[in-house]
């Protein structure tokens, strides 16, 4: 039987929860959570769905196992106890994949010492940015010419540019097939918004990066309406997604192709992740080290703009 950790089982935990249990292997599922209500609404979801393995069971519980190996742990707590939870989870147990939520960590500190930690277990990792596993994006791959210069750019509102960034900073990685990023400008907006979390801020405004000569544009605007479009421009043909809408719109050599974008679910992808896993070894998310690389650049620039309009000297970037 293939032991299975998560850790948070809040909004996103309880939905790796559901998607577990679409694993096509027999899991013995541990959920873990200080929050009695958080664990009785995981439960909740869990008997939503049909389990695709009769075998696969679930047990909840409000404190870390202590003693225990787990072939694949899952931890999807909120940013700021995240690098904590990973620690007291490797002192106590043996664990030989991790699949990280993100953003990662709010402090720049934390991202070399969670790495010297992996490490010094021996445990292979990954973070869940999932658009890489959309077939809409992984289509997009294939008619990128790699030896092209992307100019990629991400428009419009209220898409939570503080806590979402890393997902389109994960794309223009994997689209460019490189990792070494550089935050080159930031137009950020002076006020900042309360995030719908407690202690976290949300940003507008914009800010642009760097893979070498591949560039990528991130706006988001202050306009209530959720609205998402990425456009994709090189030499030989521009790609643009509306992400809302779910269009893609390629012109080929003046030849326009139009194809649906279909957003996939955790619920649906953590069973897909975890088969993978367990299966080959691997995984088809972004590599711990890879993810690093792009999320300081910009977490850094996120707190010192944050840093800068609060007048303060915060040392984790209150982002998640």
């Amino acid at each position: 039987m293939n032991k299975i950790l998560i850790i948070g089982a809040g909004q996103l935990g309880s939905r790796h929860l559901q998607g577990a249990l679409q694993s096509s292997l027999p899991l013995n599922i541990t959920v873990v959570d200080p929050s009695s209500d958080s664990l009785s609404i995981a439960q909740q979801r869990a008997e939503q769905v049909s389990i695709e393995n009769v075998k696969s069971t679930v047990q909840y519980s409000q404190s870390l196992p202590k003693a225990e190996s787990f072939d694949v742990c899952i931890i999807a707590t909120s940013a700021p106890v995240r690098a904590k939870v990973t620690a007291s989870l490797l002192a106590e147990n043996k664990v030989c994949y991790i699949i990280f939520e993100k953003v990662l960590f709010q402090a720049l500190h934390e991202y070399t010492e969670v790495a010297a930690l992996l490490e010094q277990h021996n445990v292979t990792a990954w973070v869940n940015c999932p658009r890489r596993l959309y077939p809409s994006y992984q289509q997009i791959k294939e008619l990128i010419n790699p030896n092209e210069i992307l100019a990629m750019k991400v428009s419009g509102s209220g898409w939570g540019m503080a806590c979402n960034s890393i997902h389109f900073i994960d794309l223009f990685s994997y689209l460019c097939n490189q990792t070494d990023l550089q935050a080159s400008e930031s137009n950020l907006d002076t006020q900042l918004l309360e995030s719908k979390r407690a202690g976290f801020y949300e940003l507008t405004g914009k800010a642009k990066f760097m893979l070498g000569h591949h560039s990528l544009e991130l706006e988001c605007t202050t306009a209530d309406e959720v609205a998402i479009q990425v456009s994709l421009s090189y030499d030989s043909n521009t790609i643009s997604i509306d992400e809302i809408a779910g269009t893609i719109n390629t012109g080929i050599v003046s030849t326009e192709r139009q194809f649906k974008h279909q957003v996939k679910y955790q619920s649906d992808l953590t069973g897909l992740n975890i088969d993978e896993i367990l299966n080959t070894d691997t995984s088809s998310l972004t590599p711990f080290n890879d993810s690093c690389q792009l999320h300081t650049p910009m977490v850094q620039l996120y707190l010192e703009h944050i840093n800068n309009v609060l007048n303060k000297n915060l040392l984790a970037c209150p982002i998640t």
